[in-house]
């Protein structure tokens, strides 16, 4: 392997184009990739003269905040520049290529296709342990992660960046400098960055080929860790996954370590809730689920009484705006497809086998229309349900399903925004706003659906 080819003008600017430009995200020095992208030749080819000269330093990274519930402490979110996100892009592929046949990429769905298969495999009384590395990210060794890098024979000058990437510090907007010794910290990989889960992956593979040797089923999803067995764990079962993770200077989070039988009680993984007999969605997932349809009801009353809350073309007309708010809803109720990727509630549920869930949550969701004059106090024929949605995403029939990439000339963009109240009718564009603003409102309804999950690892 040889770093030259990873940091390569026409390279980068493949992993810019591919990852970053979209982006809206900014970090501690405020520049948009718009911005960026004016000088994008001039940046690149300064990144590539301070990494194969081996003087590039990282800037400290922006912190951003994620609420994980109540009574609990944020996690913290490092948000990089955008020339360090090209970076580190660059890095992660040397990663994956150097770890391509150790480093698990599966989705969240493939883990629970693995756990259905065993059950059905395993129909008789099955005990399962859950068990949770506490502050994972936080408490990796540096030291412990550059010694099992080193086995890999990198490409010259990359452990150097590694390093310099984990040990930046992350810091609130506007922090001054003279405080910036406050944020230092000698363990730990930051959440955020691009190599952040890999390089978390690549920390722990040795325990998981460790556990993997023995007869139990075994899935490790980042910090959450599954075991499933025909008998129950011992307490000396137990103590030994607990010796084995602390030779990674890790630890169990007790207070979440659970087992049981699946007969007397399901559990939740990947907010999925399994027994024996169903796969089901946890009920918080169902429940922000419904919060966030129900949110969009409250935005279309509201837009009902206040035009001035409806987008900015729609304000005079109603009609289009209850057209426009039943497509949105139906867009939450799908899912959506965008750059061939999928996305949304469903998608990501899609491994459930519980389907009388759907048809009540399908019934649910039609009986927010009544007390809707404008929709004669009932669902309209147009409204698209859950229960047709989960077949035709089992069955590849993706028709059914909202799709942004059919959208594919400046034409139908403009058409497409024109009808969702985002740009005037009469107005001129150029072909350059028109792409911006497509793709930003695009962003946005992902985003959006992607909230919806309320279980996502960065």
């Amino acid at each position: 392997m040889d770093i030259n080819n990873y940091f390569e003008l026409e390279y980068l600017k493949e992993l810019y184009t591919r990852k970053i430009k979209k982006s809206k995200s900014k970090g501690i020095d405020k520049v948009s990739s718009e911005t960026f992208e004016k000088n994008l030749n001039e940046n690149l080819n300064l990144i590539i003269r301070k990494v194969l000269n081996k003087t590039y330093k990282f800037s400290p990274y922006l912190e951003i905040l994620k609420l994980k519930g109540r009574n609990k402490s944020p996690r913290v979110i490092s948000i990089p520049t955008i020339r360090d996100k090209i970076v580190l892009l660059a890095i992660k592929e040397i990663l994956h290529d150097a770890f391509a046949t150790d480093v698990n990429r599966k989705l969240p769905n493939n883990y629970i296709k693995d756990i259905k298969k065993y059950l059905d495999a395993n129909s008789g009384e099955n005990f399962y342990l859950k068990l949770d590395l506490e502050k994972f990210y936080d408490k990796i060794n540096r030291n412990i992660l550059m010694e099992k890098l080193k086995d890999r024979d990198l490409p010259d000058g990359t452990e150097e960046l590694i390093l310099e990437a984990i040990s930046t510090i992350t810091v609130p907007l506007n922090t001054k400098k003279s405080s910036y010794i406050n944020y230092e910290s000698p363990l730990g990989v930051p959440q955020g960055l691009s190599i952040s889960n890999i390089l978390a992956q690549i920390y722990v593979l040795d325990f998981d080929k460790t556990i993997l040797k023995r007869k139990y089923f075994y899935q490790r999803y980042v910090d959450d860790i599954l075991l499933i067995n025909n008998a129950s764990f011992s307490s000396f079962r137990v103590d030994n996954f607990t010796t084995e993770i602390e030779k990674l200077k890790l630890s169990i989070n007790k207070e979440k370590t659970e087992q049981n039988s699946l007969n007397n009680l399901p559990f939740t993984f990947l907010s999925y809730k399994i027994s024996n007999s169903n796969i089901s969605v946890a009920e918080k997932n169902v429940e922000l689920f419904l919060r966030r349809i129900a949110g969009k009801f409250t935005w279309f009353k509201n837009g009902l009484h206040n035009k001035d809350k409806r987008p900015e073309y729609l304000k005079n007309d109603i009609e289009k705006f209850k057209r426009v708010f039943l497509e949105e809803l139906n867009e939450s109720i799908t899912g959506t497809i965008s750059n061939e990727k999928n996305y949304g509630w469903l998608f990501y549920f899609s491994e459930i086998t519980d389907v009388n869930l759907l048809f009540r949550l399908d019934k649910i969701i039609s009986n927010f229309f009544k007390g809707i004059d404008e929709f004669d106090n009932a669902a309209p024929n147009q409204l698209k349900k859950l229960v047709r949605t989960y077949y035709c995403i089992k069955h590849k029939d993706l028709n059914y399903i909202a799709n942004f990439d059919i959208y594919d000339t400046i034409r139908k963009k403009r058409d497409f925004l024109v009808f969702r109240g985002r740009i005037s009718r009469t107005q001129s564009y150029s072909d350059e706003q028109i792409n911006l603003k497509f793709e930003k409102y695009q962003l946005n309804r992902i985003y959006k659906l992607e909230k919806d999950l309320g279980y996502k690892y960065f």
